[in-house]
C-alpha cells in the first residue's frame, strides 16, 4: 500500500496542472476580448496634408482628418495616398457656393466620407472632418 499515496499525489498534481492551464487559457481569452473591445471603441484620426484644387475660377484648400476605429488605424495609414486622391477628386466635384454655408460643409463632410468608403473602405471610414477650409475666387 505504500504506492497508493504516490499515485494519489500524482493524480492531484495532474488535475491541478490541468486546472491551471484551463484557468490561464480562459484568462488569456478574456484579456484578448477586452483588448479587441477597446480597439473597436477607440477613435483614431488620420490627418491628410492640405489639399488644394482650382476649377472654374474657384479655388478650394482643405485640411482633412479621417476618423476610423482603433482597429482600422493601420489600414487607414497604409491607404493615405489613396485617401488623398479620393478626397481631391471629391473636392473637384464640390460646389464652392454651397460650401460657404454650414449645411454645405456638413454635406461635404458626408460626401467625403461616402467617397472614402466607396473607394476604399467597406464602412471603415466613420467620419471625415474638414479641419481647415479656404474658398476663394480665382486660383490659389
Amino acid at each position: 500500500m505504500p504506492h497508493a499515496p504516490a499515485k494519489d499525489r500524482q493524480l492531484v498534481l495532474t488535475i491541478g496542472i490541468a486546472l491551471l492551464i484551463l484557468l490561464l487559457s480562459f484568462g488569456g481569452v478574456w484579456l484578448y476580448l477586452q483588448y479587441a473591445k477597446k480597439l473597436r471603441t477607440q477613435t483614431n484620426y488620420l490627418s491628410l496634408p492640405s489639399i488644394a484644387i482650382s476649377r472654374d475660377g474657384h479655388s478650394i484648400r482643405a485640411g482633412i482628418a479621417i476618423r476610423t476605429s482603433g482597429e482600422d488605424a493601420n489600414w487607414a495609414s497604409r491607404n493615405q495616398q489613396a485617401f488623398e486622391h479620393v478626397m481631391k477628386r471629391a473636392l473637384m466635384e464640390a460646389d464652392p457656393k454651397k460650401l460657404r454655408s454650414e449645411a454645405g460643409i456638413v454635406a461635404m463632410q458626408e460626401s467625403l466620407r461616402d467617397a472614402g468608403n466607396d473607394a476604399l473602405g467597406h464602412g471603415k471610414v466613420r467620419e471625415v472632418l474638414l479641419t481647415d477650409l479656404l474658398i476663394s475666387e480665382g486660383d490659389l
